[in-house]
């Protein structure tokens, strides 16, 4: 537990940072963007209590939403996919396994671990295209934007993985 003291603030600045300064100005195609700062969600250990879990995602969404003037829309799907996590990844684990590990795909497994992070970006994605589109008049766009910023944030967060946790 020590050992999140120092690495959950690290990898909130920086993902925070990355967001902000290189991700956001970031647009394919007019509407796919990365949006890898779900990564901090990925990354809390199993176990973790909900209350800080939740408290932590909101902080970090209502951080990216002074900074990328999204009001409210980042938090929101923040907290909520904070919130959805813990189910979530007891779907993808087997029922043998440690009570407290970090998600990644040294631990689950590479299959396990690719449909954690599509389930849970994909969700993401989809909250937070939906409150900040707020209508589904254009819903073709929205489709865009839901499923090429899940492929992309998926990509970019399974080569953050494989980078930050691989054996040599």
């Amino acid at each position: 537990m020590s050992n999140d003291f120092i690495r959950l603030p690290i990898l909130f600045i920086t993902l925070c940072v990355l967001q902000v300064f290189v991700f956001n100005h970031i647009h394919l195609f007019g509407c796919i963007m990365p949006l890898t700062y779900i990564y901090f969600i990925v990354a809390m250990r199993k176990g973790t209590p909900r209350w800080l879990m939740l408290a932590l995602a909101f902080i970090m969404g209502l951080t990216l939403d002074v900074f990328t003037n999204t009001p409210g829309v980042t938090s929101a799907a923040m907290t909520i996919a904070a919130m959805a996590h813990p189910y979530l990844l007891d779907l993808f684990i087997s029922r043998e396994g440690e009570d407290r590990f970090i998600a990644s795909m040294s631990t689950l497994g590479t299959k396990p671990f690719v449909n954690f992070v599509i389930v849970l970006v994909g969700g993401y994605c989809t909250i937070f295209y939906s409150l900040e589109m707020f209508n589904f008049f254009n819903m073709l766009q929205w489709i865009e934007c839901v499923v090429g910023s899940t492929i992309l944030t998926t990509a970019l967060i399974l080569a953050a993985d494989r980078l930050l946790h691989r054996k040599d």
